[in-house]
């Protein structure tokens, strides 16, 4: 029985958390969730832990593994040129004298970046075909992309791995947006130069254009988080 002249137990003191970090948290989060619209960095990440740590079929699933990755940069250099070839194309249907420099300067930014992600895509998969092409290509592949400086022995990718394998497809995505903010920048400007009138074609252009932008961003982003994000989120049911 309880002593009633017992003192209630005083419960833990529990830190609380800083304003700085109170603050900053959510920030953090959606930026992380924002940059993994681009780069899908935990999903990567943990892949490759799994492939680095495996017993049994280690060989097999990094054979795999590099298959993939060449395969996904041959398909982002084929697009990032194609989309270099529209950019370039920009400034001969356009008039390009006569836009704005800031239209000019996205294109010319876009072009930038889709000629790297070309060059990042070929990169990429030279290094790889040369890595398949080694006698120790399983320590070649754990030596490039990860490290076993842990105290669990085991290996871990490094920090920045995810990011330089996901770069080509981070340019040509960048490449990609800074073309349409460019032509959107663009069809406004001319819209609004006409002072927003609807008897003006300019405003007409602007706003059927704008709608059609936002339907596919809506639709981009729809099919992004439901075969990227959701996949990085995978729930393991309990064994029976």
């Amino acid at each position: 029985m309880k002593d009633e002249g017992q003192l209630p137990r005083s419960m833990p003191h529990r830190k609380k958390p800083s304003i700085s970090r109170t603050m900053f948290d959510p920030v953090s989060r959606v930026f992380n969730r924002l940059f993994s619209l681009l780069v899908p960095r935990d999903w990567s990440r943990s892949t490759l832990k799994d492939i680095m740590n495996h017993d049994d079929r280690q060989d097999e699933l990094i054979s795999t593994y590099i298959d993939c990755e060449i395969a996904k940069m041959s398909t982002t250099g084929v697009t990032a040129a194609l989309i270099a070839g529209v950019i370039s194309s920009g400034f001969d249907w356009y008039n390009a004298d006569r836009t704005s420099w800031v239209t000019r300067a996205m294109w010319f930014s876009g072009l930038v970046l889709a000629v790297a992600s070309v060059a990042n895509s070929a990169t990429h998969t030279a290094a790889f075909l040369r890595m398949k092409c080694d006698r120790n290509v399983n320590e070649r592949f754990k030596q490039a992309l990860g490290n076993d400086q842990t105290k669990d022995n085991h290996w871990h990718p490094h920090a920045l791995t995810p990011y330089v394998l996901g770069g080509p497809t981070l340019h040509l995505k960048l490449a990609v947006m800074t073309f349409v903010i460019g032509l959107f920048f663009e069809l406004w400007r001319a819209a609004v130069a006409a002072d927003l009138s609807w008897k003006s074609d300019d405003l007409k252009i602007a706003f059927i254009a704008t709608l059609v932008g936002a339907f596919v961003f809506v639709n981009y982003i729809f099919s992004v988080l439901t075969l990227v994000y959701n996949s990085m989120h995978i729930t393991k049911k309990p064994k029976v």
